[in-house]
């Protein structure tokens, strides 16, 4: 499986409407997420306000706000984006890109484990956090965002100028979040492989960014992949 480096036209040629069906397409998906998620809303505020009224009752609300802007945000970008100018091309860089970013999902169907209110208000906290950086960090990443690894703009703003791969690092947090509800046995491993998995998605990502802007080189010299000062 080729993960060939393939630099794309500044446009797409007259007449070629594969590319605006698929900036629809993308954006039509990620709306469709937004109103799946959005209908668990108006239970969750009602379960909320007949609870004790605790942070953590609201914080799910507030996290399932986050995540339905971070929807939103991207059936926008998608739709508003430029063309890329290159691309990883190869069947291995698409499936690695597919299984980080949806490969959250399986955590919903693990086996959950009862907390006591403690661990249940540091859970909330964790995934709150998360999801408050992930729609902080999109919104700088502004129309660049992709999911397979495609190049647009260097992003050095903002989170990236800190780490190189923030909004990754964002997901993990609130992945870990929602994952401490699961049982440990289960839990761990899960977010080994899904760690794993992204790590493998910055190294394709970076490789690809280093060949199209020079300037790469020097801002992954300066930043942190992940955790400033450490990795």
């Amino acid at each position: 499986m080729s993960t060939a480096l393939e630099r794309l036209p500044p446009q797409a040629p007259p007449g070629d409407a594969l590319p605006h069906l698929g900036r629809v397409a993308g954006g039509a998906w990620f709306l469709l997420l937004a109103v799946l998620y959005g209908r668990g809303l108006p239970a969750l505020i009602d379960e909320a306000h007949t609870g004790p009224g605790a942070f953590a009752s609201w914080a799910p609300v507030l996290s399932r706000g986050c995540t339905l802007t971070f929807f939103i945000t991207l059936a926008w970008l998608i739709m508003a984006r430029p063309a890329a100018v290159a691309r990883r091309s190869g069947l291995a860089a698409r499936i690695i890109a597919l299984a980080g970013t949806y490969g959250v999902w399986v955590v919903g169907f693990l086996p959950q484990a009862p907390l006591p209110p403690a661990l249940t208000i540091l859970a909330a906290t964790v995934t709150l956090v998360g999801s408050l950086l992930i729609v902080f960090t999109v919104f700088h990443l502004g129309r660049s965002f992709s999911i397979g690894p495609q190049a647009r703009e260097l992003v050095t703003r903002g989170p990236y100028a800190l780490v190189r791969h923030p909004l990754y690092a964002a997901e993990e947090i609130a992945l870990i979040g929602v994952a401490m509800h699961a049982v440990w046995y289960a839990a761990i491993p899960f977010l080994l492989i899904h760690g794993a998995v992204q790590i493998r998605r910055m190294n394709c990502e970076e490789q690809l960014l280093a060949e199209v802007f020079p300037r790469y080189e020097a801002y992954a010299h300066r930043t942190a992949r992940w955790i400033p000062g450490l990795w």
